[in-house]
């Protein structure tokens, strides 16, 4: 650290002192004598030391300057050049003398051991200060730091969320305070994980017992509720495990964006009543945008968690009857979500987006896709499954596949459906796990083809074997002569490449005409049949 001295003397006789900068290292002399400069630069720098010549500038002036800029001279000490005699009892501010008559290693002394006293101070008052600041546990700056950080208009903070463990208390009570301290640990370190994506541009504090606060400076409103949800999902499917136990954290939140010297209230008001409603997340602002989303992503990720715990995620078979033969011979798997409170059966619409945000939807998928591979096992019956870009960009799906294959030989039978979207940033990734798909004897279709991110370019790279026509294009099919002419162009590019077509949306006898007409080869909807719990359709399609 560079240690400050200035000197207050006319330039003439201070340079009698220009072998101190000789003497000690890191050290930087300033030689000022105009009131206005010195107490400009008091304001301005950081001074550790002050050498006075009383004779230059007088000490009552001085002692104005001390007064004016709330300078501590315990700290930062204060020597005159002068004699002992000079050193007056109401400039008590004077710590010690020097004069230009001392031998020189008499005055490095004098500084040297000025140095080592602020020095020693410092240290100190840093102490001091991180124990007044400072969680002792997690090292982060506390709730004192906050209230001092929020007065500090310069921060610009705008924002509060804090985050309570709800099952803590619990917790320390049934493991002890050790393994209390370790649950607070692993919180911390995922809580800077996700600030560390969004680079630090909030900044965490820890709270008293099992409280974390995240204050706000430059993300929008809707990026900073975005990350309290994704830090809430990621601490609510978070375990803990402590020897052959498994611990559950569950996490609350209250947010405020509070334009008033009221963050720390409002935002413990939204906390306080997102518990007491047995929420998860609550925003206390002034004009409520966009709550009942977040209410609604908080509500499904918890009821989505509790499903899979509980096996509470289910299969269905939809039908999907050869034209030509009118028979029933293959189904597709589709996930739904079974609601125990309710007694209801919940579509994929409501929670299928929020699990990906709430890191669920690979925990999804391989339920599906186990509990499809065992019900088609003992069955002649084709089936297919839905996967997305993002299962296979997981480099561990495809190893999963090949696991689940060996112990269910399902595969001569096993068409996976793949969704091409937006989402697919490398093709190079999706024709690679067709060609592994493919070697383990899977069939390969398109799903929803025909959209705005369908392209026939990349299609000619991959070898599928069925395009599944979007459900927008068939339902309208009977009334919109577009949307016929797509479907007609779709089904001769895929007879040109020998390739099947499968239509969705099959909802009336209309568009059951039409699709046999335009000669696609299977149908799919509700007026072949709804989704069933077990693919047992019986009947022959007349």
């Amino acid at each position: 650290m560079l240690f400050n001295i200035l000197i207050i003397d006319d330039e003439f006789t201070s340079k009698n002192f220009s072998f101190i900068t000789d003497s000690l290292d890191n050290t930087k002399i300033s030689i000022l004598s105009d009131y206005s400069t010195i107490s400009a630069v008091l304001k301005e720098e950081f001074i550790h030391m002050i050498i006075i010549n009383p004779d230059i500038f007088s000490l009552e002036d001085f002692k104005e300057i001390i007064e004016e800029n709330n300078l501590n001279y315990t700290t930062n000490p204060i020597l005159i050049i002068g004699e002992e005699k000079d050193i007056q009892v109401e400039f008590d501010f004077i710590f010690d003398y020097i004069s230009y008559m001392m031998p020189q290693e008499l005055i490095i002394r004098k500084i040297r051991f000025c140095k080592k006293l602020f020095e020693r101070e410092l240290n100190y008052q840093t102490s001091i200060n991180k124990l007044l600041y400072t969680d002792s546990l997690t090292q982060l700056p506390n709730r004192v730091k906050l209230i001092k950080d929020l007065q500090n208009d310069s921060l610009h903070i705008n924002a509060l969320a804090i985050i309570d463990i709800k099952n803590f208390r619990g917790i320390n009570d049934f493991f002890g305070i050790r393994i209390g301290d370790k649950v607070l640990k692993h919180t911390k370190e995922l809580l800077t994980k996700y600030i560390e994506l969004v680079h630090n541009r909030v900044t965490l504090y820890k709270f008293p017992s099992d409280v974390f606060c995240l204050a706000n400076i430059n993300l929008s409103k809707k990026e900073f509720q975005n990350l309290v949800f994704y830090m809430l999902s990621g601490i609510n499917n978070q375990i803990i495990k402590e020897q052959e136990y498994e611990i559950d954290i569950d996490a609350v939140a209250g947010i405020t964006f509070s334009t008033k010297k009221n963050k720390l209230i409002t935002a413990d008001l939204a906390l306080q009543k997102a518990k007491t409603e047995n929420k998860l997340y609550l925003v206390f602002y002034e004009k409520l945008d966009n709550l009942e989303e977040y209410e609604s992503n908080m509500y499904w990720a918890k009821k989505l968690k509790k499903a899979l715990l509980d096996d509470d995620v289910i299969v269905y078979f939809q039908p999907i009857l050869d034209n030509r033969t009118k028979k029933v011979q293959r189904y597709e798997a589709l996930v739904r979500l079974y609601d125990k409170q309710n007694d209801e059966v919940v579509a994929p619409y409501h929670f299928l987006d929020i699990s990906k945000k709430a890191c669920l939807y690979k925990d999804i998928t391989k339920n599906v896709i186990e509990k499809s591979f065992k019900e088609f096992e003992n069955l002649d019956y084709e089936f297919s499954i839905n996967i997305s870009y993002e299962d296979i960009n997981d480099p561990t799906f495809l190893i999963y596949i090949e696991e689940m294959l060996k112990k269910y030989q399902v595969s001569k039978r096993l068409t996976w459906e793949i969704l091409e979207n937006e989402n697919i940033k490398n093709y190079d990734v999706l024709i690679c796990f067709i060609k592994a798909v493919k070697k383990l004897g899977c069939k390969v279709s398109i799903d929803d083809f025909g959209t705005g991110y369908s392209n026939f370019e990349h299609l000619l790279k991959m070898d599928v074997d069925c395009l599944k026509i979007d459900a927008s294009l068939i339902k309208n099919i009977v009334k919109d002569k577009t949307s016929y002419k797509i479907v007609e162009t779709i089904i001769k590019f895929a007879k040109n490449l020998n390739l099947k077509t499968v239509a969705e949306f099959v909802e009336n006898k209309e568009i059951f005409e039409l699709v046999n007409k335009l000669d696609i080869d299977f149908s799919q909807g509700d007026y072949i049949s709804e989704p069933l719990e077990k693919p047992n359709f019986k009947e022959d399609f007349i």
